[in-house]
């Protein structure tokens, strides 16, 4: 019988690499992302529920850094090791041999690379304990022929580890995709698809063969190069995952409805799309002659192994366009056309009864959807963002500002977690209500977020997000600006203002010449921290080290020894408050000479009181003007107070009741007869309102570029002294 992997006998090792120090290896922004999602994913206890201790996150490592963290975990494993890996691949000329690209790898000289034979050779050694062993490489063939490719070849005959499951993202002759304008690559987003969403008519839980057999139906429907996969033994019956696509439990709750609703609604089934011109029709994995250590290789079948048996099955022809796959395309078809009429279907039903008194009154409500952490740790500034919704709302009703229309706010709580607010994003989409959505606070959030509302026309507006990519796409640094969704808007700066301010106040007012950075591996640092190191060099500054850690690490012992014996003057860093007060504190610590700098994540009152009193003269540099400083803002901080929140407006309010009124000053222009319609039906007509927005809001002009950012790109300088931020003139 299947069992799950046990958690706490088990180790897991995601290494990615994602930017490049030699120019002629494209960036893989997505794969930092896949590393983000899956250790979320992998940690979870409704998947596999890893503790944070077993699984290690490798974003940027070197050669030694990588081997020693899988040798140790390795050391520890008894049940499952799992071993991931994502970004460009190369083939060694002479021995045909596989190597692994990281950050510092030259691809002319190949043992700058991480050599996979010393993974394969590392978990067959004797010392290994783990009894089942997964290895799964997102990596291929062709180089860097195609735009958004990862190259590799040859991961057959390298794959080979007896007893172990191999899962490739590839054939040894085709290339792994890492598609323009999607969060993940290719393969490993139809990975995560399958651990988040689950898997129809697939057992409680997801074995190595079920999800082989899952991602190469996934991938084959859309045309994109298909998975291979090895095993050895029975290592196809592993399973690390639970199966999350499970019927609902038969007469639950109100409160138990509405969230398996919204779950079951957040499902979005692959498209089926034809293979391109460019990718040739793909045939199932051939069938390699079986070794004394393999058997051969599987290819999916139309039936799953019962958990009595499952053991490999030999090669089995799969006829072409099988009444299996096509029922279940069907079928996710007819759910794709459901949920995308939803909003209409929804106009011609009609609503509850409070909706239908207003109509009858001939009066509309509209509702205005408000995404922000209102738990955990960034909680003040998400209650900022929701109350100062809130004031831009009550103050339209009260002025009238739309006749005939009441405004009401929907707050729901994010938590600052990518896969929470997908489902949040779900909920504000299916309420026919909503015409628009303040928020999110955090950039991981939005990239989940972002297409669920664009396919549903619903316009989003954050007043916090700062990563370029949001509104520029993945290319950005590359100069190739691509608006991914048009849906999308933010009415602060983003990170193409902030760090090019912070560089040059450090290098021009304070005088610092040496930087060492440290992103904490999530998008918004390590977007942050690349513009800087950019900036600081074109001012005349020197990066003389970087360090990438986890967001939740405290201890920052190491880092602050490596760029105090590099002899900064300076660290930024890129990430949020709850980590920049410990690092800060240490680092003063050990050199009171050193600044810490970083973006608008660690302006915070919580910053000042961690890091204590060694700190001042740190500062970050905030999208934005400063609300206090500002005649536009007087009325707004009072109405603000008079209103009696239990939370400040902090950092983003102002920008979110600008946010606010742009929502309703564009639903205005729609001149809308309340009796006439529900507000569902105006979603794209509302969208391209906000794109011509112009007033002059509480934090200054407020309009959008032909990308959906602010056209006032302001940023402030923040010092710290006296254990408060005070503003300073960039």
């Amino acid at each position: 019988m299947t069992e799950l992997s046990n958690p706490a006998r088990s180790r897991a090792l995601l290494i990615g690499a994602h930017s490049f120090t030699d120019p002629d290896l494209e960036p893989l922004p997505a794969v930092a992302r896949n590393l983000d999602r899956l250790a979320e994913l992998l940690r979870d206890p409704s998947v596999w529920g890893l503790d944070a201790g077993h699984l290690s996150v490798l974003a940027e490592p070197d050669r030694d850094q990588a081997l020693g963290e899988a040798g140790r975990l390795a050391d520890e494993a008894e049940d499952t090791l799992l071993v991931y890996y994502a970004g460009h691949g190369f083939v060694h000329d002479l021995s045909n041999e596989l190597y692994l690209a990281l950050p510092r790898t030259d691809p002319r000289r190949l043992y700058t690379a991480l050599r996979y034979q010393d993974i394969r050779e590392l978990l067959l050694g004797p010392q290994v304990r783990a009894r089942r062993k997964v290895v799964i490489l997102d990596c291929c063939w062709s180089g860097l022929a195609l735009h958004g490719a990862m190259s590799a070849t040859g991961l057959g005959g390298l794959s080979d580890i007896g007893g172990t499951f191999v899962l490739t993202a590839t054939s040894e002759t085709r290339t792994a995709l890492a598609p323009p304008g999607e969060t993940y690559t290719a393969f490993t987003g139809e990975l995560i698809g399958a651990l988040e969403r689950g898997v129809p008519e697939a057992p409680p839980l997801l074995t190595m063969t079920t999800l082989y057999r899952h991602l190469y139906d996934a991938l084959v429907a859309k045309g994109r190069p298909t998975p291979q996969q090895r095993n050895g033994n029975t290592a196809g019956a592993i399973a690390v995952a639970r199966n999350r696509h499970r019927p609902p439990v038969p007469g639950p709750g109100p409160e138990d409805a509405v969230t398996s609703a919204t779950e079951e609604a957040s499902v979005d089934p692959p498209p089926v799309d034809s293979p391109s011109a460019e990718e040739p029709p793909v045939d199932p994995p051939p069938v390699d002659s079986p070794s004394a250590e393999e058997p051969p290789v599987e290819k999916p079948s139309d039936e799953e192994p019962s958990d009595e048996d499952s053991s490999v099955r030999g090669p089995r022809v799969r006829l072409p366009g099988p009444r299996r796959r096509r029922t279940v395309v069907m079928a996710s078809a007819l759910v794709v056309a459901v949920l995308g009429s939803l909003p209409a279907a929804l106009n011609l039903i009609g609503g509850d009864g409070s909706d239908a008194d207003a109509k009858a009154k001939g009066n509309l409500t509209v509702t205005i959807g408000v995404s922000a952490p209102l738990s955990g740790d960034f909680v003040s500034l998400g209650r900022g963002i929701r109350d100062s919704a809130d004031l831009a709302v009550k103050k339209a009703n009260a002025d009238n500002a739309v006749p005939g229309v009441t405004f009401k706010i929907r707050a729901l709580d994010d938590k600052g977690d990518p896969a929470t607010g997908r489902r949040k994003a779900t909920e504000l989409v299916a309420d026919r209500s909503a015409v628009g959505v303040v928020g999110p606070l955090n950039t991981s959030v939005a990239q989940a977020m972002q297409k669920t509302f664009h396919d549903a026309h619903l316009t989003q507006i954050s007043p916090s997000n700062s990563d370029p990519a949001l509104t520029l796409g993945d290319g950005w640094q590359q100069g190739t600006f691509a608006r991914p969704y048009n849906t999308y808007f933010r009415t602060v700066a983003n990170d193409t203002a902030q760090a090019p301010a912070a560089a040059r106040y450090l290098y021009v007012k304070s005088k610092r010449r040496k930087a060492f950075v440290i992103d904490d591996k999530q998008t918004y640092g390590a977007s942050l921290v690349q513009s800087f190191k950019k900036a600081f060099g074109e001012e005349g500054g020197a990066i003389v080290g970087e360090a990438h850690v986890d967001a939740g690490r405290r201890d920052f012992s190491t880092q602050v020894s490596q760029a105090v014996n590099a002899g900064a003057d300076v660290v930024y860093y890129g990430g949020l408050y709850d980590a920049a007060g410990p690092l800060s504190k240490q680092l003063h610590a050990a050199s009171s000479g050193v600044l810490l700098a970083g973006g608008d994540g660690i302006f915070s009152d919580t910053y000042a009181t961690v890091a204590g009193d060694g700190a001042d003269g740190d500062i970050c540099i905030a999208g934005g003007a400063v609300p206090d400083s500002l005649p536009s803002a007087e009325t707004y901080i009072k109405d603000y107070k008079a209103a009696g929140y239990n939370s400040s407006y902090s950092s983003y309010g102002g920008y979110a009741y600008d946010a606010t009124s742009a929502l309703i000053q564009a639903f205005k222009s729609l001149h809308v007869d309340p009796s006439d319609t529900v507000p569902s039906a105006k979603r794209e007509s509302l969208r391209a309102a906000v794109q011509n927005v112009d007033f002059d809001g509480v934090m200054g002009k407020v309009g959008f570029d032909a990308n959906g950012d602010a056209v006032s790109q302001t940023v402030t300088v923040y010092r710290l002294s006296g254990g408060a931020w005070k503003a300073e003139q960039a």
